[in-house]
């Protein structure tokens, strides 16, 4: 099956498991609106050039700051495919597609798409080797245990939060990837279950210069789950489980700026950070107007390609066009609980079809 073909697939499962797509701080569907074919036509500009260099989906994966980011914003890449001006054909889009596959497949050890229940970035020896020299704490059915790796799964719920704040419900991924499951043996041949969550972008001093004294640059959350454990990950970084992951829970590590956080001291230390921060966050943007809090998601999708502008040395930023667009054309509402049904996106974001979710105010 053609690869285009897996990544619908991949999306329609992943879909199916993501709920209501939370409108916060504004419908996911806006801000492309105003900068999906600006940008679109921007970044296949630049892969046309790449694609002239040696070794070009080396180069692509390094302009990638992570690879469920990469796929999730490859949607809305392919409608602005479709509007760009001038005319971007058929086959210059599955090409455009094709080759940012190549790109995330550097980054990635198992199939992109997700379709197998697996995120795979390590290969099985460095899964394997990260096992072996990680300091684990072992979880058993105490109550002692049981109420630790209950904080540290806290901490990250916090983080993620904090994460939500700062790239907003949708684009989430710019700042965090979870990874695995990752098949790796105990010396006593007993298989396990490796699931890792790496915030790894928690300071974004160039999209928000408040976070400027914010003591974490990244979290990091690894955890062994019994081998039985129905554990799996799809394109959005969906961990999804069945039955209670404590109890499945073998071991855990949590880590801030790469130093292991081992003490309930130490954790609920991060953890009050972390959530004060993130009450902060909330404030600032229940203190932003709608147009401000669209210009920032739109800096956000900006902030996630930005190396694919540092690398020809432009700046990263929203060019004045989509910001002139945003001034001229208003606020565009979409109500809640509206939006294209799944037939619609399938035909959207495959980049075969002319197919758009609706046309552009004008």
């Amino acid at each position: 099956m053609k690869r285009i073909d897996l990544f619908l697939q991949s999306l329609e499962r992943a879909f199916a498991t993501a709920g209501e797509i939370a409108p916060w701080p504004v419908h996911v569907s806006i801000p492309p609106i105003y900068c999906g074919d600006f940008e679109a036509s921007d970044l296949f500009l630049k892969l046309k050039k790449i694609s002239k260099e040696d070794q070009p989906s080396k180069i692509l994966s390094k302009l990638m700051i992570g690879p469920s980011v990469a796929k999730a914003l490859l949607m809305d890449l392919i409608v602005g495919l479709k509007t760009a001006k001038p005319t971007i054909s058929v086959e210059e889009r599955v090409w455009f597609v094709e080759n940012y596959f190549d790109g995330i497949e550097e980054l990635q050890t198992g199939d992109i798409f997700c379709l197998d229940g697996t995120n795979q970035i390590l290969n099985h020896s460095e899964a394997q080797g990260l096992y072996n020299k990680t300091p684990w704490i072992w979880i058993d059915t105490s109550e002692s245990k049981q109420n630790f790796a209950h904080s540290l799964y806290k901490a990250s719920a916090a983080t993620k939060s904090l994460i939500w704040s700062l790239y907003f419900y949708g684009w989430d991924d710019i700042g965090y990837e979870i990874n695995g499951p990752y098949e790796v043996t105990k010396n006593n041949g007993q298989k396990l279950h490796l699931v890792i969550t790496d915030y790894f972008d928690l300071k974004p001093t160039l999209l928000w210069n408040s976070m400027e004294s914010f003591p974490y640059s990244s979290i990091k959350l690894m955890a062994l789950y019994d081998w039985g454990a129905d554990l799996s990950v799809d394109m959005f970084c969906h961990f999804v489980n069945k039955g209670n992951l404590l109890n499945q829970t073998l071991g855990i590590y949590l880590e801030a700026n790469g130093v292991p956080i081992r003490t309930e001291k130490r954790i609920k230390e991060l953890t009050g950070i972390v959530l004060k921060r993130v009450s902060e966050q909330y404030k600032r943007i229940q203190a932003m107007t709608k147009k401000e809090i669209i210009t920032k998601y739109i800096e956000s999708r900006y902030y996630a390609f930005r190396r694919w502008r540092m690398y020809f040395q432009e700046d990263w930023r929203p060019p004045r066009e989509v910001l002139q667009r945003l001034k001229d054309w208003g606020i565009i509402e979409i109500p809640e609980g509206e939006g294209p049904v799944w037939n619609d996106l399938k035909k959207a974001f495959d980049p075969r079809t002319d197919f758009v979710p609706g046309p552009p105010p004008t």
